[in-house]
Protein backbone atom coordinates (compact mmCIF):
# COMPACT_ATOMS: atom_id res chain seq x y z
CA UNK A 1 0.00 0.00 0.00
CA UNK A 2 1.98 2.91 -1.24
CA UNK A 3 -0.80 5.44 -1.44
CA UNK A 4 -1.60 7.73 1.46
CA UNK A 5 -5.18 6.45 1.65
CA UNK A 6 -3.94 2.87 1.93
CA UNK A 7 -1.58 3.81 4.74
CA UNK A 8 -4.37 5.57 6.59
CA UNK A 9 -6.78 2.63 6.28
CA UNK A 10 -4.12 0.15 7.37
CA UNK A 11 -3.09 2.34 10.31
CA UNK A 12 -6.66 2.77 11.52
CA UNK A 13 -7.34 -0.97 11.22
CA UNK A 14 -4.14 -1.85 13.11
CA UNK A 15 -4.95 0.63 15.87
CA UNK A 16 -8.54 -0.61 16.24
CA UNK A 17 -7.60 -4.30 16.37
CA UNK A 18 -4.69 -3.63 18.71
CA UNK A 19 -6.96 -1.69 21.05
CA UNK A 20 -9.61 -4.40 20.96
CA UNK A 21 -7.02 -7.06 21.79
CA UNK A 22 -5.82 -5.01 24.76
CA UNK A 23 -9.37 -4.46 26.03
CA UNK A 24 -10.28 -8.14 25.71
CA UNK A 25 -7.02 -9.22 27.34
CA UNK A 26 -7.40 -6.84 30.28
CA UNK A 27 -11.04 -7.87 30.68
CA UNK A 28 -10.14 -11.54 30.84
CA UNK A 29 -7.25 -10.78 33.15
CA UNK A 30 -9.50 -8.96 35.62
CA UNK A 31 -11.57 -12.08 36.18
CA UNK A 32 -8.59 -14.31 36.89
CA UNK A 33 -7.58 -15.35 40.36
CA UNK A 34 -3.93 -14.42 39.91
CA UNK A 35 -1.91 -12.29 42.30
CA UNK A 36 -1.65 -8.54 41.80
CA UNK A 37 1.93 -8.69 40.53
CA UNK A 38 1.09 -11.30 37.89
CA UNK A 39 -2.00 -9.40 36.76
CA UNK A 40 0.02 -6.16 36.61
CA UNK A 41 2.79 -7.70 34.49
CA UNK A 42 0.31 -9.36 32.13
CA UNK A 43 -1.63 -6.10 31.92
CA UNK A 44 1.53 -4.34 30.79
CA UNK A 45 1.97 -6.97 28.08
CA UNK A 46 -1.58 -6.31 26.88
CA UNK A 47 -1.15 -2.52 26.89
CA UNK A 48 2.16 -2.32 25.01
CA UNK A 49 0.89 -3.32 21.52
CA UNK A 50 -1.46 -0.32 21.14
CA UNK A 51 1.32 1.99 22.31
CA UNK A 52 3.74 0.47 19.80
CA UNK A 53 1.16 0.72 17.00
CA UNK A 54 0.71 4.42 17.75
CA UNK A 55 4.50 4.87 17.63
CA UNK A 56 4.61 3.00 14.31
CA UNK A 57 1.85 5.16 12.86
CA UNK A 58 3.61 8.33 13.97
CA UNK A 59 6.85 7.25 12.30
CA UNK A 60 4.97 6.17 9.19
CA UNK A 61 3.39 9.58 8.70
CA UNK A 62 6.37 11.64 9.83
CA UNK A 63 7.39 14.15 7.21
CA UNK A 64 10.89 13.63 5.94
CA UNK A 65 13.10 16.61 5.42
Amino acid sequence: MRTKTGKIVLSIAALIFSGLAAVIGCGLLGGSGWSFVTRFLCGLCFLWPPILVIALISTLFRKEK
